[in-house]
């Protein structure tokens, strides 16, 4: 049998969120978002999960006699069309609640004018921020499953050097890297949240690819196996001599991690060492400062100083005019969550909440080193949840 979501694991998220509801004047929500729905259902069958400040129900469109198999929620109807919602709800609370909390981050327009028709004269309400509040804490559960995907990408990235050979692409290492990671339990699909966002965990970027940049708000995209997917590893030969940054997420039923690492082929020059090196003392002493109370402000200005004091300004976080806004990102079913290491997030890191950390230097035309981990916030600071080694590694070249 699969692994489930605990039912009580499923009770504790649809109590908090009631709560945050109720505060702010929300009677009923519809979570329609297929992460939103499966973190709050154990399902990602299609379908909607309508709740009140008492009751909640599951509505499945397609497949319910899977969906009964995966959720622990007791009541779960068939329904085809939005406009059995509004009998369905009626039928079952004796009314429709007058304020509805809707995923407007993403919720596409042509369903939201629907859902107009079909609950008429009901005010719908943004309804993200509350979940996204809630999935920011990590329940002990949730963090052991973003442990074996770090367990996971440990097995990985421990192969990396035999993986590598003189004269494969980019490509051909992006293989060997999934085939591996898929046979250990990785699901190769990296979700994200927003319109047209997509991610997967192949970013082998050799030499100049690793100073392309790409639509992702990254430091650096890689050039991608071609326009119609321009982001991550290329057909491009991996040169003897120049960084290899692999920025390898693992997952682990549907929980992220994400980690970089870097290596070459054959000596690296010293610029690039130095580079590293340099990244990997941002990343030691933003950690240090890490733990509950501290703002995620604070940590990126700590990251900033530290970088402008080694003397990598020009290059930390991108070229000039392209820098990412951010040296960190909340992670666990989607690689973009709450919290964020960014300029003008002044909000304390509270225990349970997970993030990665990637100070990463960017030589446009020659190449791109840095580190990313991430990290469990506890009680008194932080746990790393991605073991492989850190250190760059250099292949011998046979």
């Amino acid at each position: 049998m699969s692994l489930k979501v605990p039912q009580e694991e499923i009770r504790r998220r649809i109590e908090r969120l009631r709560k945050r509801m109720e505060e702010n004047d929300v009677e009923g929500a519809l979570i329609f978002q297929n992460v939103d729905l499966f973190y709050f259902t154990g399902t990602m069958q299609e379908g909607v999960l309508f709740l009140s400040l008492k009751e909640e129900f599951l509505l499945i469109r397609r497949f319910l006699p899977r969906a009964e198999e995966e959720t622990p929620l007791e009541k779960v109807l068939p329904f085809r069309s939005l406009r059995e919602i509004g009998p369905i709800i009626r039928d079952q609370l004796g009314g429709i609640p007058l304020r509805i909390g809707l995923e407007l981050d993403l919720l596409p327009v042509r369903l939201y004018r629907k859902l107009e028709e079909a609950l008429g004269g009901v005010e719908f309400v943004d309804l993200s921020p509350l979940i996204l509040d809630v999935r920011k804490i990590k329940s002990p559960w949730e963090a052991s499953l973003m442990e074996k995907a770090g367990e996971i990408g440990k097995a990985v990235y421990d192969r990396v050097p035999e993986f590598i050979k003189k004269g494969m692409s980019e490509l051909e290492v992006a293989g060997k890297m999934i085939s591996l990671a898929m046979s250990l339990g990785h699901q190769e699909y990296l979700r994200m949240r927003g319109f047209g966002a997509e991610a997967h965990s192949w970013h082998i970027l050799s030499g100049y690819t690793g100073g392309i940049l790409s639509r992702i708000d990254a430091p650096m995209g890689g050039a991608g196996p071609s326009p119609a997917y321009p982001v991550g590893a290329s057909p491009k030969v991996i040169g003897p001599h120049e960084p290899i940054l692999i920025d390898f997420g693992t997952c682990y039923f549907g929980y992220l991690v994400d980690e970089t690492r870097c290596f070459s082929l054959g000596p690296l020059p010293q610029k690039f060492r130095d580079a590293f090196k340099a990244a990997k003392e941002i990343e030691e002493e933003v950690i240090t400062m890490a733990k509950p109370g501290v703002s995620c402000q604070e940590l990126f200005e700590k990251g900033w100083k530290v970088a402008r004091r080694l003397g990598y300004e020009e290059v930390f976080m991108g070229p000039k005019r392209y820098k990412t806004s951010f040296i960190g990102h909340g992670i666990g079913l989607e690689l973009n969550e709450p919290p964020f290491i960014a300029e003008g997030h002044d909000y304390p890191l509270e225990e349970g909440m997970t993030f990665a950390l990637e100070p990463k230097m960017v030589f446009m035309g020659e190449g791109a080193v840095g580190i990313e981990n991430t990290y469990l916030v506890t009680a008194s600071g932080v746990k790393k949840l991605t073991p492989a080694p850190e250190e760059l590694k250099e292949i011998k070249v046979v």
